[in-house]
């Protein structure tokens, strides 16, 4: 078999499994960074709007998110969905995306991903990243750093930070 130049990797599921996403968590997580809470919003509540406008966007719809290959970054999002409810948030867009995501979805490494990484790494075989994810490259680069610190990827791209979404 021909070695290859190099094996690129998906984020979720791939390299890291994440429990069910608890949006409600992330944003309570989100909130304890509060500075101020004009019309003093839930967490629940802010969690319905963020639903709607998610729905409106075909983020996450099944059935429309194929029609869409524009990647809508988190941190606009994020932005748009707090300052509308007159949240501040005392936090780096790059914050929000890690305080929201470690408490909404926590991971760990997919089940034998270490040692299949050494193995390419023995091998000399070149390794990287490319995921379709709306949080920001930093905050995935953080998440994949904490899940598996021996990793060797040449780079981490997050289509959050290309507009497009890869096929």
């Amino acid at each position: 078999m021909k070695k290859p130049k190099m094996i690129l990797f998906d984020y979720g599921q791939t390299l890291v499994n994440e429990q069910c996403f608890d949006g409600i968590k992330g944003t309570e997580a989100v909130l304890k960074y509060a500075k101020k809470n004009k019309y003093n919003k839930s967490a629940e509540e802010v969690q319905v709007y963020a639903n709607k406008l998610n729905h409106e966007l075909g983020r996450f719809d099944p059935e429309k998110r194929h029609l869409f290959q524009v990647e809508v970054p988190n941190y606009m999002f994020t932005k748009y969905l707090y300052e509308s409810q007159g949240i501040e948030i005392a936090l780096s867009p790059e914050g929000i995306d890690s305080v929201f995501w470690d408490a909404a979805a926590p991971g760990k490494p997919t089940v034998g991903i270490r040692e299949f990484l050494t193995f390419l790494k023995e091998k000399q075989i070149r390794t990287g990243v490319i995921s379709n994810i709306s949080y920001c490259r930093n905050a995935v680069d953080k998440r994949i750093n904490d899940c598996i610190p021996d990793n060797n990827f040449e780079f981490i791209i997050a289509t959050s930070e290309y507009m497009y979404r890869k096929p």
